[in-house]
């Protein structure tokens, strides 16, 4: 898997002619869009090829706005341009974490994996922080689950409570 041998065609064509910039603008356009997802973007979803599934819009505002001053605005394009970043780091995570998967015949991808990926992809920095996380996430989730056991068995108990007393 090559990931980073992306062509963006950035390059100019010399004729003046403004029908020739638009038309390079759309190809710069079309080749972006063409290699946000490599790897995937043969695979058939749902009957419709090439379709892919963004961050919304709004997410990515929300995360972008953390990092500036409140009185500062940031533009269409510049939300747009990190939503495609996000989509096609996204991709390229869970995509190592897939051929993981499929090496250990797997079919879910799990946390683990995920984490595993990013360090195999050179984002060992992120490893450590994000295990600590994971663990409090599955800390979390178990007392939940326990939460949840606890107050079936207690509803199923109560339930009976008040019929037993040999009355039929």
């Amino acid at each position: 898997m090559e990931h980073g041998s992306h062509s963006f065609g950035h390059g100019r064509s010399t004729q003046s002619s403004s029908d020739n910039e638009t038309t390079n603008i759309e190809n710069a356009n079309n080749n972006i869009n063409n290699n946000i997802g490599t790897g995937i973007e043969n695979q058939q979803l749902q009957g419709t090829i090439d379709e892919e599934t963004h961050m919304p819009i709004k997410n990515v505002t929300r995360i972008m706005q953390r990092a500036i001053p409140p009185n500062r605005r940031i533009s269409k394009g510049a939300k747009e341009s990190i939503q495609l970043c996000v989509t096609e780091f996204m991709n390229i995570v869970t995509s190592e974490a897939n051929e993981r998967c499929k090496a250990e015949s797997r079919q879910i991808i799990s946390g683990e994996d995920l984490i595993w990926a990013m360090d195999r992809l050179g984002f060992e920095d992120y490893v450590g922080p994000l295990l600590l996380y994971h663990q409090k996430y599955l800390n979390h989730e178990a007392q939940l689950d326990s939460m949840r056991l606890y107050k079936d068995m207690s509803g199923a108990s109560g339930s009976n409570i008040g019929g037993a007393n040999g009355q039929n």
